[in-house]
């Protein structure tokens, strides 16, 4: 008898090793694995953080990763699949579950939806599921946080020191207003006070965008012109050419003096998409930094992939006016 109860502690003991409680950014309280072997990022800019502290243990991608993103990371991270989204529906859920996780990561705004998503996941699929604030001026915090739950703590600390070295960067004294859109045409402009602009605003830039609701609103050439920027930056590569070609752009005043960038998109967008660890990049760039130095290093340390010079360059095509 006393031989199975000590069997019985021993067993108790264990299950409660084996697990422990994480606070996450939404105050949830969540019982995680002390061994975390499969981890299924809930978006994009999860899946981000997960790719450049832990690819080993992220399971796929939650949204289509083009081929010549593949082609500059590591390998680890570039072969893997392309698995669902979380959007909330039990459908979805059910596709994760079936995977086997031991861990869904989500991570951005924290507000009462997403921790509601995030509680909802747990439930549907019945495993730990961790909300985690996407702040820019978090990221070094999120990373230590995250390595130490992962037990990836010198990896982590890695890019934590990178994000504060960029975060220090100090300022231009300039603060341009500045417009910046989504879509080949840039038509689809970002409203400020949001994750997708939010590099702007830590830079003290001035954000504009029509009258409207919601993080995107739809604008013309005309009303642009009527917004009257003083920088322009599109996140798709198209612009490059949309911009050479089209005389209604060059009505605008930023287009006409040299003042309408586009941002490097590979492997991912320097200003956002995804609102992610990649904005650091941004954040650097539009501070005056040397884009090719930018590139390399971020490349080097986030993603562990060494540019060669035609990769580099293909990284930064587009990027002048």
């Amino acid at each position: 008898m006393p031989g199975r109860a000590i069997l019985f502690l021993a067993l108790i003991w264990s299950a409660a090793a084996g697990a422990a409680e994480v606070v996450d950014s939404a105050g949830r309280v969540v019982q995680v694995p002390d061994r975390v072997a499969r981890v299924a990022p809930a978006g994009p800019p999860a899946s981000v953080l997960l790719v450049a502290l832990a690819p080993d243990l992220m399971i796929g991608w939650p949204s289509a990763l083009p081929e010549a993103a593949r082609a500059i990371l590591a390998p680890e991270a570039a072969k893997l699949p392309q698995i669902p989204r979380l959007t909330g529906r039990a459908d979805v859920a059910e596709e994760i579950k079936a995977l086997h996780p031991d861990l869904i990561l989500d991570y951005g705004t924290v507000s009462p939806r997403y921790a509601d998503l995030a509680q909802a996941t747990q439930e549907r699929t019945g495993i730990p599921t961790l909300l985690l604030d996407g702040a820019l001026d978090k990221i070094p915090e999120t990373a230590r946080r995250l390595g130490a739950i992962l037990h990836k703590e010198d990896r982590a600390e890695t890019l934590a020191r990178f994000a504060e070295a960029l975060l220090s960067l100090p300022a231009s004294a300039a603060h341009p207003r500045v417009l910046y859109a989504r879509g080949a045409d840039g038509l689809t402009v970002a409203a400020p006070g949001t994750d997708v602009t939010a590099v702007f605003t830590r830079l003290g830039w001035q954000v504009v965008a029509p009258d409207g609701e919601g993080t995107f609103r739809t604008a013309g050439i005309e009303a642009i012109r009527t917004l009257d920027p003083d920088v322009l930056i599109f996140s798709d590569p198209a612009m490059h050419d949309t911009l050479a070609r089209s005389d209604a752009w060059k009505t605008v005043r930023a287009v006409r003096d040299g003042r309408a960038l586009v941002s490097p998109a590979l492997p991912f967008g320097w200003v956002e998409e995804p609102p992610s660890i990649n904005r650091l990049i941004g954040l650097a760039w539009l501070e005056g930094r040397d884009p090719v130095t930018l590139a390399a290093l971020s490349n080097a340390i986030v993603y562990g992939h060494v540019l060669t010079p035609s990769e580099r360059d293909g990284v930064l095509a587009g990027i002048q006016p």
